[in-house]
């Protein structure tokens, strides 16, 4: 099988399988297969049946449920990523509530301005809406750390403590990140794929690094570096941001690139209050502020050094 045959083919390098899907072709032989390999799966899931099925379609939550149910059942892992719209906004809690009362790793994604669509700004969820919308989250996981994981909020940490991006979002991915489309086209990212604009060369060409920089659109993306390093020179956050991604960038512009990812405004609010949370807490351990006792943030509930410890731990 497919497989069995990358897998030989391409010794002795490792090869790191992923599988994004709804899971409605879900079944046990696949699911034994995928688990013979270890295939973490991806799926996309918006919280409670209503509100899923109003933004995915009907019959969605049920059919990708009983696929996750299936895949479970198998021992896989399976993440579901949450779009968060300018509706469903709205309805936080209930999606907060949701992905802890089933136990399920909460990942969010905020609905960006459509390329493909005459109302294109229809679900987008505004930069400031998102930006509060974290902030939330992260009061939400401090006082459910024992019973959840929120990945997005486990990322921006690493990024503030670390000192640079630690997911596709917020790191320099030119020149060291590229996609092949289903025809052999090869993009900057998957979700540049299907975009003609963006394709950076084929497969059959076998291009070089250099080919697929020199292509107009690694010339594309080569100028969305250097707008970052103008338009975010004197931002705190820019060694481990680096402007957000370029999809989003080129998103409300109708696909042009103009500026940094829109998300900026949410991008700092996050960082800004990781940063400051930690060095109220820092300062109230030695002292020099209102005590709180290690690892707690206001009012005695576990606060950032307990969450960094969880984030190191895991």
């Amino acid at each position: 099988m497919a497989l069995a045959s990358i897998t030989q083919g391409l010794r002795p390098g490792k090869i790191a399988f992923a599988l994004q899907t709804n899971l409605w072709k879900m079944t046990p032989e696949l699911a034994s297969v995928l688990a013979d390999y270890q295939i973490p799966i991806g799926s996309s899931l918006d919280g409670p049946k209503d509100l899923n099925d109003l933004q995915r379609s009907k019959g969605y939550f049920d059919k990708t449920m009983a696929g996750y149910s299936v895949a479970k059942d198998h021992g896989l892992s399976v993440q579901f990523i949450c779009t968060f719209t300018s509706y469903s906004i709205d309805f936080k809690e209930d999606i907060f509530n949701f992905f802890l009362e089933n136990g399920l790793t909460l990942k969010l994604h905020p609905a960006l301005p459509s390329l493909k669509s005459g109302d294109p700004d229809k679900w987008a969820l505004a930069p400031e809406k998102y930006g509060e919308l974290l902030v939330y989250l992260l009061d939400k996981y401090l006082e459910n750390m024992d019973r959840i994981e929120i990945r997005n909020i486990n990322d921006l940490c690493r990024c503030v403590f670390t000192g640079r991006g630690t997911v596709c979002t917020y790191v320099d991915c030119m020149d060291d990140t590229f996609a092949v489309g289903p025809d052999g086209s090869i993009y900057p990212c998957y979700r540049f794929v299907g975009m003609d604009e963006w394709a950076m060369g084929h497969v059959s060409d076998r291009p070089t690094q250099a080919d697929l920089a020199g292509s107009e659109a690694g010339r594309r993306m080569q100028e969305f570096k250097e707008r970052v390093d103008q338009e975010c020179k004197g931002c705190r956050h820019i060694r481990y941001c680096r402007g957000g991604c370029p999809y989003n960038a080129i998103a409300p512009s109708g696909g042009e690139l103009l500026g940094v990812d829109p998300h900026c405004v949410a991008y700092k609010r996050i960082f800004d209050e990781i940063i400051d949370r930690f060095n109220k807490e820092m300062l109230g351990s030695m002292g020099l502020c209102t005590p709180q006792p290690p690892g707690s943030g206001e009012r005695g509930k576990p606060g950032m050094m307990a969450l960094i410890q969880k984030i190191i731990s895991g």
